[in-house]
């Protein structure tokens, strides 16, 4: 295998080599709205915010020029609002990304509207989520739950008469950063803040270049536990990253002798739980869960939820929090007021919590080091939970500060119930048939098997598609690409899992991370697939074609070895040596594929069809052979 760019390499955890050369980097100038707001990139994504054009308004006092004029309102009892900026050529448009990491900072120009926002700037600045500035990348889907936060704005007292600047710091360590498709402006207001309207401008938003390039990444191995591995890998500081049962018949009330929920952590977060937690949900499935048993965030959504909080501080041991909520979609501030009803504190975090149902109203929490409580269940309540309920077992990091943490659980029993349920996750993976996966980011809820042998990572920032590859000799053998699957995400790192299956067999072995280089053209034709690290980069034979019959040409960009090289936007032309072919208008690709639809051939015979990019004409790529025949 020829060897692709190589960032960084190691044998064991020791870094032998990292290095890497950027040119000069420029600010990048995303709005000035001199003449509008242009709304092919500009949109509200969801709730009640809106973004207008006022030329009465200028950072620069130019009265030829204007701002973006930002409205939201919770009157209509929307809380939530999000106004988006997408980077390419109209909005939710996912194919151009920009590099955050080459930025040091964001600089937006704000001024408060006194006289039209009834919130009090005080209270916008201390109240609920406050402006939360974040970036869309590329690898998401436009539904929210994959937002990277930059960070939240604290807007001065002084902007409420006068433009004032604010610059919002960017970690070049975030997970998706390096792929950002938009700027998304999020807020999110607690319920004491509906019938309230905010307004201000934004000017002049600009990216400033960092002086430097980002280092390069290090590369380092860890060690690996077996068992339910749950890692805080989305973006998000209340991700819960949680595992559900497929059945719903695990409820306690009316059950003819005690129910016993229990999980045994077999390894804390490591660093201290620092708010990180553990948690038990059950959730009556009757008319009460609008996304279903398997939302990832249940105990927010459901209407009713009882609610096991397992959580601590840096250092061992941790508590055990019993929470209940009922008639509350949407909302939980039930359950950390009066539906709080126990905690106990266990010196041991390690090992097996028990949370017992005594009878339909009296529990008992049993934790690792012995400690225990007994309370009652409010019957009003009890009668919600009469029924099919079924169980959620996860975690949530609480804080930006905790993602990329987990916790690693050993078993999960359910006893006392109807089907009876035991699963000590020692096999090669989930038990689908038992569990579903109810999380922010799936990949990172994985059972680590007995076969795993290291965790591979890396900082960042680093290539999207960055791959992992391994020699057993440091200069002898050539690198060979490993099969590690996508990377999970560990706030500013990534890692992967190595296992006997995907690693060789040998008694020596060094790594490295690689970066693949954009080098030639895959030109795929109707009865062909991609096939990445074979002869030709492809399989399949052609399907013959009538001349003047129209069909689809794929182009796809790759590296030496025919693997796809996302992020590459290059116009492709198309060519043939039948001189009577006719082509689709020149394109550009979109994450470094393109699709030509309605190309044909004008004459019979054997021919090829070369694609090279207008943008670099050293990348090409020729099709196989197809024959053509006449027109019938």
């Amino acid at each position: 295998m020829q060897k692709p760019s190589v960032w960084a390499s190691c044998a064991a955890a020791l870094v032998l080599a990292a290095s890497s050369l950027q040119a000069q980097n420029t600010n990048y100038v995303i709005d000035t709205f001199d003449t509008g707001v242009p709304s092919q990139w500009w949109a509200t994504w969801w709730g009640n915010g809106s973004i207008s054009f006022d030329p009465g308004q200028d950072a620069n006092g130019d009265p030829n020029s204007g701002s973006a004029y930002i409205t939201a309102d919770t009157i209509r009892g929307q809380n939530t609002y999000v106004v988006a900026r997408s980077f390419g050529d109209w909005a939710w448009h996912n194919a151009k990304p920009v590099n955050f990491t080459l930025f040091t900072n964001l600089q937006i120009w704000l001024k408060w509207d006194s006289q039209n926002s009834s919130m009090p700037l005080s209270v916008f600045n201390t109240s609920g989520d406050r402006l939360g500035v974040f970036i869309h990348p590329q690898s998401a889907n436009w539904d929210g739950g994959r937002l990277v936060s930059l960070g939240t704005v604290t807007v001065p007292e002084e902007a409420s008469n006068r433009w004032v600047r604010i610059d919002v710091p960017i970690n070049p360590q975030l997970a998706g950063i390096e792929e950002a498709t938009a700027l998304v402006f999020k807020r999110w207001d607690p319920s004491a803040n509906l019938n309230h309207t905010i307004a201000f401008w934004i000017d002049n938003l600009e990216l400033q270049a960092a002086v430097a390039p980002p280092p390069p990444p290090t590369v380092s191995v860890a060690p690996t536990v077996t068992g339910l591995n749950l890692i805080a890998s989305g973006s998000g500081q209340y991700q819960r990253q949680s595992i559900y049962t497929r059945g719903d018949t695990y409820g306690w009330v009316g059950a003819p002798g005690p129910v016993t929920y229990s999980v045994t952590i077999k390894k804390r977060p490591e660093g201290g739980w620092n708010g990180f937690q553990a948690h038990i949900f059950l959730a009556p499935t009757q008319d009460n869960l609008p996304w279903g048993v398997g939302d990832a965030a249940i105990d927010w959504n459901a209407t009713n939820i009882v609610f096991v909080q397992i959580s601590g501080g840096a250092g061992p041991g941790a508590s055990a929090r019993f929470m209940v909520k009922t008639n509350q979609g949407s909302g939980n501030s039930m359950l950390w007021s009066h539906g709080t009803l126990a905690t106990v504190y266990s010196e041991q975090d390690e090992g097996t919590w028990q949370v017992i149902f005594n009878n339909n109203t009296d529990v008992t929490i049993l934790t690792p080091s012995g400690t225990s409580t007994n309370f009652t269940i409010p019957a009003e309540w009890v009668q919600y939970f009469n029924g099919p309920v079924a169980v959620h077992v996860g975690a949530q990091p609480n804080s930006f500060a905790n993602l990329g943490k987990s916790v690693v659980l050993s078993r999960v029993q359910i006893t006392g119930v109807p089907t009876p349920l035991d699963d000590d996750f020692s096999g090669s993976g989930l038990n689908t048939e038992l569990w579903g996966i109810a999380a922010e980011n799936a990949a990172g809820v994985l059972v680590v098997p007995p076969t795993a042998r290291y965790w591979f990572r890396w900082t960042l920032p680093a290539d999207s598609d960055a791959i992992v590859m391994a020699r057993t000799n440091l200069t002898a053998s050539p690198w060979l690409e490993l099969a590690a699957g996508p990377p999970i995400a560990l706030g500013g790192a990534r890692q992967v899992l190595l296992t006997t299956e995907n690693l060789p067999s040998s008694s020596s072995l060094f790594l490295a991370l690689g970066k693949r280089v954009f080098s030639k053209l895959l030109v795929l034709l109707p009865g062909e697939t991609a096939a990445p690290g074979t002869p030709t980069g492809k399989t399949g034979t052609p399907t013959p074609q009538m001349a003047w019959t129209p069909f689809d040409v794929v182009v796809m960009a790759v590296d030496d070895n025919w693997y796809p090289v996302r992020g590459i936007n290059h116009v492709i032309h198309l060519s043939s040596d039948d001189t009577m072919a006719v082509f689709p208008p020149d394109a550009a690709m979109v994450n470094g594929t393109v699709t030509f639809a309605g190309a044909y051939f004008g004459s019979e015979g054997t021919w090829t069809i070369t694609a090279t990019s207008v943008d670099d004409p050293t990348k090409t790529g020729t099709s196989s052979a197809v024959v053509v025949r006449p027109l019938q």
